[in-house]
């Protein structure tokens, strides 16, 4: 009996302990920040569309009087108040997230501007596609998908776009894939047959806000149907235009040489 209040008790303290808040654990420590920062592009530093590069030395030092310190920054703080602004600087490394985008690339990348959407395109090691897969519309054969396979390989090539395989794309920066989809309605004969075509391209993307997390996502795409006001062609011809769309953006950002 005695060893079970004893037991009773010592739970009930152990109980009482654990639901006291923790006391956290503070310690100041004060550092010289130098920045430098380096500028790519034109016309720099004005012009918005600059890369701005930042790189920091710090050196650590403790005051032995902590007061001035204190009064130090209390005296900055109204001076940024007294001028309308924050205490913390809008430009002010945020070097204590070891994570942030900023401190792994030295520059912030939610600075800049957005691209135009055809400049996924600029600089494609190649492209990845299969399509012999696709399934054959009505009063189509059962090699429908690998003649138009067949029919992209022929334009891709005669574009000078490099066409990478299954185990090339994989090892291939940003693992370009070009996906076709291939769509029908309606039966044999009837009017309101109609067929559409939609293609994306995928390549690993970071978030601008997490460089940590790394994902496959659409960069371009197309997409046409039969139903457009003065389209004539057959469905066949409504999905080369993906190739012919792709190859045109491509050269746009990528010029043939002379």
């Amino acid at each position: 009996m005695f060893l079970r209040v004893c037991y009773l008790v010592l739970l009930s303290a152990v109980l009482s302990l654990l639901a006291l808040p923790l006391r956290a654990q503070q310690q100041d420590r004060f550092w010289i920040l130098w920045e430098k920062q380096f500028y790519a592009g034109e016309n720099c530093p004005g012009n918005p569309r600059c890369v701005v590069r930042r790189n920091y030395t710090s050196r650590q030092f403790q005051p032995p009087d902590m007061t001035n310190i204190y009064r130090l920054f209390g005296m900055l703080d109204g001076n940024a108040l007294a001028q309308g602004r924050l205490a913390e600087h809008p430009d002010a490394p945020r070097i204590c997230q070891h994570n942030d985008a900023e401190i792994l690339l030295g520059f912030d990348p939610e600075r800049l501007p957005k691209s135009e959407k055809i400049e996924v395109l600029r600089d494609l090691a190649g492209v990845h596609f299969d399509l012999k897969s696709l399934g054959p519309p009505p009063n189509h054969g059962r090699n429908f998908g690998r003649d138009l396979h067949a029919a992209f390989v022929e334009r891709f090539r005669a574009a000078e776009i490099p066409i990478l395989s299954k185990e090339q794309v994989a090892t291939t920066p940003g693992q370009p894939t070009l996906s076709v989809f291939f769509s029908h309605s309606g039966g044999d004969g009837r009017c309101d047959y109609v067929y559409t075509v939609f293609a994306s391209l995928s390549q690993t993307v970071l978030l601008t806000r997490d460089l940590r997390i790394k994902v496959s996502a659409g960069t371009w795409a197309f997409s046409a149907a039969s139903t457009a006001d003065g389209y004539q062609g057959t469905e066949r011809d409504l999905i080369l235009m993906v190739a012919d769309r792709f190859i045109q953006d491509f050269q746009t950002v990528n010029p043939p040489e002379k």
